[in-house]
């Protein structure tokens, strides 16, 4: 018999440890988040508090050195949310620190993209997972005697329960202090503090923090065998064998060759274009294309340098693919340069800022690949290069302010301008939101008689308005470092436009 009971009990035991933790973290999660009007300061702490619960709750199999890592990089992580929360970087510090959670669970024996892959599913196995422990306590529990299923472990708290209650009660009588705490206790709230929303809010939330506290170990799978070398089957020694790869490369650099040719010519020669063609818009209709260009001449330049590929049986494949790398790089160049020049014509945008992100990142890759070709390294090492070389330039943009940037570009480039006068897009400039706000201080403290109209000036006060309310409605929560400053800016330059030097104009 004392057997019979060993096992419920044992399942009983072994669930009651992660739901502690569980339970912990959804009401941090409803303190921190329910009925919060925007999250700024709750969701570092809340993924901090995950992460302790990560190393509470789970075996660490991870070595000293990778710990600290993975701690360095959990910290710069929540760093950037504590910069602002943005879309880009909950992304970022979210993905880092499931990435983290795998990586202590495991070790280093698991490779970054298997690691990363199986990391990005764990907010979605939640209820899964939850189900099967349950289902698991269920049959652990079913081994014990017949009517043994938890109701002794709750018959144990019925006498514990009423007898706290009844020592409550004769203290509500004795002591004035606890009759004074008690009577601030408003039991008609409480059918409002257990809602239906509540409820699936906290539902949710377990289903999402139950993953980390019940990780489990990823299975280890036999290595591979080495691939045995294989010849190339006949149509592909037709389609990318060392004849047509030698021959693509020939056409293609004399193709690219008339492309940067042309651009040399007409953008930065000078030459006339067709009647009716603007440079700008010659600019314009290139950027994009030639990027994509780019990245299909990537995929074939990996196609043609693979091992044992047509670069092993031609001597002439090896540096022509040098040189197509070479006009690739220019292209890019050149893509960067003619949004520049689009942008010099038309203004600055958000998308426009990050296709030059975009086309830098392009260029990076390409050089990675010269790396590679010059060096010999593996297609293994140019995808960890070009990871880290992503993941850094994510990470930093999330430290950049980039409706500002776009801000404080468009109205430098304004004041340059005088022609633009009332023609000037403010609306635009609003539509980047609050955090555009300061890059018109400069603008307020200039003393020339730029002319604004009623409706811009009309628009960039009632902005102002709008952000002075919602940091007046933000508490500690909704706190970002991003806003803090944002709040010190418009307290010590508020943006009375109208008397700081632009006279407001009669509305078109």
């Amino acid at each position: 018999m004392p057997d019979a009971h060993r096992a419920p009990r044992r399942a009983h035991r072994w669930l009651a440890r992660p739901t502690g933790f569980a339970l912990a973290a959804v009401a941090l999660a409803d303190g921190l988040f329910f009925n919060t009007h925007a999250i700024g300061l709750a969701l570092p702490l809340f993924l901090g508090a995950c992460g302790v619960l990560v190393v509470a709750a789970n075996p660490i199999r991870a070595s000293a050195r990778l710990r600290l890592f993975c701690a360095l990089a959990f910290f710069l992580a929540l760093a950037a949310l504590v910069e602002d929360v943005s879309w880009l970087s909950v992304l970022v510090a979210g993905v880092t620190a499931l990435y983290l959670v795998r990586l202590l669970a495991n070790g280093a024996g698991e490779g970054w993209p298997a690691g990363l892959a199986r990391a990005m599913g764990l907010p979605f196995v939640g209820p899964f997972r939850l189900a099967n422990d349950l289902t698991r306590v269920r049959r652990l529990s079913a081994r014990g005697p017949k009517g043994f299923k938890g109701a002794a472990s709750l018959a144990a708290w019925i006498a514990p329960v009423l007898l706290t209650l009844v020592f409550l009660g004769l203290f509500d009588t004795a002591n004035p202090l606890i009759h004074a705490w008690l009577s601030t206790l408003d039991l008609q709230r409480l059918p409002n503090l257990i809602s239906l929303p509540r409820l699936g809010f906290w539902l949710a939330a377990l289903c999402l923090v139950w993953p980390l506290v019940r990780l489990r170990r990823g299975r280890r799978r036999a290595a591979p065998l080495p691939p045995q070398r294989q010849e190339d089957l006949p149509e592909m020694q037709a389609l990318l064998g060392p004849a047509a790869v030698l021959r693509s490369l020939v056409l293609f650099n004399a193709l690219f060759a008339v492309q940067t040719g042309l651009d040399a010519a007409y953008l930065w020669g000078g030459r006339a274009l067709p009647d009716g063609m603007s440079h700008a818009a010659y600019a314009h209709r290139g950027a994009y294309p030639l990027i994509v260009t780019a990245l299909l001449a990537a995929a074939f330049v990996l196609a043609a340098m693979r091992p044992g590929g047509p670069a092993a049986a031609s001597r002439w494949i090896r540096p022509l693919v040098l040189v197509f790398v070479a006009q690739n790089v220019a292209l890019v160049t050149s893509s960067i340069l003619r949004t520049a020049l689009y942008v010099e014509t038309y203004g600055l945008t958000q998308l426009r800022l990050a296709a030059f992100i975009w086309m830098g990142l392009v260029g990076l890759g390409l050089m990675l690949i010269v790396v590679q070709i010059l060096h010999g390294r593996s297609n293994a090492w140019l995808l960890t290069a070009n990871a880290i070389a992503v993941a850094a330039t994510l990470y930093l943009c999330c430290f950049a302010n980039f409706p500002y940037i776009v801000a404080r570009y468009n109205l430098t480039h304004w004041q340059t301008r005088i022609g633009m006068g009332s023609d000037f897009d403010v609306a635009y400039l609003v539509s980047l939101g609050p955090d555009a706000l300061p890059a018109y201080v400069g603008i307020k403290m200039d003393g020339k008689p730029y002319v604004l109209t009623q409706r811009q000036v009309a628009l960039l006060q009632c902005e102002q308005r709008s952000a002075a309310r919602m940091i007046e409605q933000a508490d500690w929560r909704s706190w970002t470092f991003r806003n803090w400053r944002l709040k010190q800016v418009l307290a010590a330059h508020p943006l009375d436009v109208a008397p700081a030097g632009i006279a407001p104009a009669a509305a078109n």
